[in-house]
C-alpha cells in the first residue's frame, strides 16, 4: 500500500501474483484472434465446408420425415401450439424434441439450446420458427 493513501502502490501492480503463462505461437494466437472476431458472413471464407461435415453426425431417414412419435406429439399439442413451421424445414428437430417432450430436464434443457446462442457466427432459425420454439418452450415450463 502506498503511505499516503489506502490504494495498493505502482510496485504491487508490477509483481505477478498467481499468474501463469502458456507459451503461445504468435501464428496460432493471430489465426484464433482472427477467426472468432469475424463476422457471421465471412466464416464460409474461413472455415472451409468439409470442417462443418466432419463434426455433424450422418443423416438418418429420420431427418427428413417425421417419425410416427413426432407425429403422435404433434396432434397431442393443442393446435395453436403446433410448430408448423418447424415441422416443414426441420422435421429431425421436432423428432428429437417427440423423444424428449415427457422429460422436463431433458426437454428444457434441448429448447434452451435451440433457442440460445451457444456456438458463435450461428445463422439462427428464421423468425417464424424460432417463436414456435418459444412458444414451446413457454408451454412446456408450465408443466
Amino acid at each position: 500500500m502506498d503511505q499516503h493513501t489506502d490504494r495498493p502502490s505502482r510496485e504491487s501492480f508490477l509483481q505477478p501474483e498467481g499468474f501463469t503463462f502458456e507459451l503461445t505461437d504468435i501464428g496460432d494466437a493471430r489465426r484464433i484472434l482472427d477467426i472468432e472476431s469475424i463476422s457471421q458472413f465471412d466464416v464460409a471464407t474461413v472455415v472451409p465446408p468439409e470442417h462443418w461435415k466432419r463434426l455433424r453426425r450422418a443423416n438418418l431417414p429420420t431427418d427428413r420425415a417425421l417419425t410416427g412419435r413426432a407425429i403422435d406429439w404433434l396432434l397431442a399439442l393443442p393446435p395453436k401450439l403446433r410448430p408448423q413451421n418447424l415441422s416443414f424445414h426441420f422435421p429431425r428437430i421436432v423428432n428429437a424434441l417427440a423423444e424428449v417432450w415427457d422429460e422436463p430436464q431433458p426437454c428444457q434443457a434441448a429448447l434452451d439450446r435451440l433457442l440460445g446462442d451457444g456456438r458463435r457466427c450461428r445463422k439462427g432459425f428464421p423468425l417464424a420458427v424460432h417463436d414456435e420454439l418459444a412458444a414451446l418452450r413457454d408451454w412446456a415450463q408450465m408443466f
